[in-house]
């Protein structure tokens, strides 16, 4: 994999999709105070699929369906469509935005096993100490949400935010293999296509149509953020980024999440920015200089 240069078009692109990613806890926060958990999480993947469609009319994307290709764009929707935002979403209905946000920094802890352990590419000892040091933030968090149980915030919504990073980077994996035959875009929108699909009978039996006509202004738009932002533009601009400077060095952008989602949860939802919080965002970045630096 060929270096990639702060400068580049990949790192614009990790650096957009972390952007949005990193506004997704506050939006789904505010979703959740006026629409139902699972119901926000099953509507986020659902709501992009007519967004997706058209993408994929207009560009006349192929389906990746051949073979190991139909494995791989399946891995992305389930791991990476369904699992991640139902996770995700369930955790922050239960913890704090900020914390979510931190939380989900452990993607490239995850990210780089499982690079190393499918490639077979032990990454420099580097790279290793500044996820290692960035991680260190992880668990100030959590000690912080267990220990401190600040309002708002549980353990159980961290762990379950960790376990929505643990799926998505899982999904970096398939769509790794995917893009460079087939594109950002193709894998984005039929990954998109087939999750929505999935989840559209979960919907039908969970939720009514006069629970959907109640869901508030605000939950609409949470939804229309989610669907278009985080599960389309960021997805798509994410891949791109995979495709060309790879998991290990791309994924070290995720740890920049906690500076945009505490900032965004200070500044919008009035959460505190208690000094073990502060104290881990700073060590978090310590981390990402660590690793930029090799």
């Amino acid at each position: 994999m060929p270096r990639v240069g702060f400068f580049s078009l990949a790192t614009g692109a990790a650096i957009l999709a972390v952007f949005i990613w990193g506004g997704s806890p506050l939006v789904t926060k505010i979703g959740t105070q006026s629409t139902d958990a699972f119901a926000l999480a099953l509507l986020r993947t659902i709501a992009a699929i007519p967004f997706a469609f058209i993408v994929i009319v207009v560009m006349r994307l192929k389906l990746p369906w051949r073979g190991r290709d139909s494995i791989d764009i399946l891995g992305v929707a389930v791991t990476g469509l369904i699992g991640f935002p139902v996770l995700f979403t369930l955790g922050v209905a239960q913890t704090t935005a900020g914390h979510a946000a931190v939380a989900a920094a452990a993607t490239p802890v995850f990210a780089g096993l499982m690079d190393a352990a499918v490639n077979r590419r032990w990454p420099a000892m580097a790279w290793w100490f500044g996820v290692s040091v960035a991680f260190v933030g992880v668990v100030i968090l959590i000690w912080e949400s267990v220990g401190l149980q600040m309002v708002g915030a549980s353990w159980r919504g961290d762990l379950l935010v960790t376990a929505a990073t643990f799926s998505v980077a899982l999904s970096f994996l398939f769509g790794e293999r995917l893009t460079p035959r087939f594109g950002a875009p193709a894998v984005t929108m039929w990954s998109a296509i087939l999750a929505g699909f999935i989840l559209i009978p979960v919907l039908l039996v969970y939720a009514t149509l006069d629970d959907l006509a109640h869901v508030a202004p605000a939950g609409w738009a949470a939804i229309v953020y989610l669907a278009v932002g985080s599960s389309i533009v960021a997805y798509m601009a994410w891949f791109f980024a995979l495709t060309r400077g790879g998991i290990s060095r791309m994924s070290v952008w995720h740890f920049a999440l906690p500076v945009i989602g505490i900032a965004a949860a200070a500044i919008f939802l009035g959460e505190p920015l208690t000094p073990l919080l502060v104290a881990a965002t700073v060590v978090i970045l310590l981390g990402v200089g660590l690793v930029q630096r090799r």
